[in-house]
């Protein structure tokens, strides 16, 4: 027996992991180096567990009567117990640890054999991985932007918190379970939703980095335009990515806005014809593209006859209406590709580039033709409105458009002065004396 005990207490003490020896009534009868070393710096370890216990547990049991109570539950039914432990060194290091303990014979006597894993690494690891994992949270929940982790099925895995109010839902997980729920089934240029965004993810892993314009919908239908951007990336050796969605609803409503401001200012709003400034924009470079390609330009310049006469004698009303068909008239007899803009009140000016000047001059003709043999009919009213027109064209390369404009307008005074409802060019009119 003896020996037995002898051989016994030397396999204990060669075991690689802590291992003690206790009798039923909890009293350590041997321990191993590795439990020593464990326990005491100095070499002076008693295993007395009250000694190296705290007071209390982690679930706020006292850690004696707890002991006592596994000790003797092992005792009667002689089946293994494994769990976690909270143990206390001397120097008052805590200890966390999973123990095992079983029943053994010795000497016809029960006793416990008591294995120890110390956790305080893989303690420390979880908790250096939960502070990573707050960490990198507390990063995303800042982002300006939606943004989360997908799989490669595009399983959103993990989001921030911007996803609640960007789509309207109380809590992350909603956007979670139901993903593909917050687009509609098919995008705007008609692939199925599902489809596309596995599309966009194989060549987000493909090529690293992906940008693309996405609609998404809340969960009450609202359609929500958006920018995403995939990033591949590796996360526990196995292939992810990250995706951020920026909403682009503001961004669209400020572009249209831009556009309307744009559009009013490139537009005469009542006649519909395009407005002064565009008018210059666009002759500015095409004067300069006649004259490096050696093309014509022409500039007419119109303006109706004794048009205050019609605003005081049948209202302001009457005179936008004259203005409205005026412009129609003009656009239906001048050759498409051609600019035309209302210059201010009743005047009107015309681009016409790369024609012939008897091109150019039939142009003003058949306006000059449109108003005058055919009355203005407004609510039963029927009135006579004629028009004169003044052709200039460029000739020389040190001319600015603002040199042609007045040479059309030049050309406009002479029509008007030799009696109106008359296209004049320039060449007729600037040596006329008045």
């Amino acid at each position: 027996m003896t020996e037995i005990r002898t051989t016994l207490m030397q396999i204990i003490d060669n075991l690689p992991i802590p291992c003690i020896l206790r009798n039923e009534e909890c009293v350590m009868v041997y321990s191993n180096k590795a439990a020593e070393s464990m326990f005491s710096s100095d070499g002076e370890f008693t295993g007395d567990c009250e000694e190296f216990s705290p007071p209390f547990q982690p679930d706020g049991s006292p850690s004696m009567r707890k002991y006592r109570v596994l000790i003797r539950h092992i005792l009667d039914q002689g089946q293994p117990i494994k769990l976690e432990w909270l143990y206390c060194r001397r120097d008052k290091e805590l200890i966390p640890s999973e123990i095992t303990l079983m029943r053994v014979e010795l000497g016809g006597e029960p006793h416990i054999l008591e294995f120890l894993q110390d956790l305080r690494e893989s303690h420390q690891t979880r908790i250096a991985e939960r502070e990573i994992r707050q960490r990198l949270q507390v990063m995303m929940d800042s982002c300006p932007v939606t943004c989360g982790i997908v799989d490669i099925h595009f399983n959103v895995l993990e989001v921030n918190n911007v996803v609640m109010s960007l789509f309207g839902i109380l809590n992350k997980q909603t956007f979670l379970n139901r993903f593909f729920e917050l687009s509609p089934e098919y995008q705007p240029d008609g692939q199925l939703s599902r489809r596309k965004a596995l599309d966009k993810l194989k060549q987000a892993f493909e090529s690293g980095r992906i940008h693309y314009e996405w609609l998404h919908q809340s969960i009450y239908g609202e359609q929500i335009p958006c920018e995403v951007t995939l990033v591949r990336v590796k996360l526990n050796n196995q292939n992810m990515a990250i995706i951020y969605i920026h909403d682009l609803r503001e961004i669209k409503k400020s572009i249209a806005m831009m556009e309307k401001m744009e559009s009013i200012a490139y537009s005469d709003e009542l006649t519909g014809l395009f407005s002064r400034r565009y008018f210059v924009e666009k002759a500015t470079p095409a004067l300069e593209r006649a004259k490096a390609n050696d093309e014509t330009f022409h500039l007419i310049m119109a303006d109706l006859d004794h048009f205050k006469a019609v605003n005081d004698t049948y209202g302001h009303p009457i005179g936008d209406e004259v203005l409205k068909i005026t412009a129609k008239r003009m656009t239906g007899v001048t050759r498409q590709g051609s600019i035309i803009a209302r210059y201010g009140g009743e005047e009107f000016i015309v681009l016409l580039s790369n024609m012939t000047h008897d091109a150019a001059l039939k142009t003003a003709q058949r306006i000059q033709k449109s108003m005058e043999e055919s009355a203005i009919t407004i609510k039963g009213m029927s009135l006579n409105v004629t028009v004169s027109l003044g052709l200039a064209s460029f000739s020389d390369p040190s001319e600015s458009l603002d040199d042609i404009i007045h040479k059309a307008d030049v050309a406009l005074y002479g029509a008007k002065r030799t009696g109106r409802n008359k296209v004049m060019e320039y060449e007729n009119a600037k040596d006329l004396t008045w």
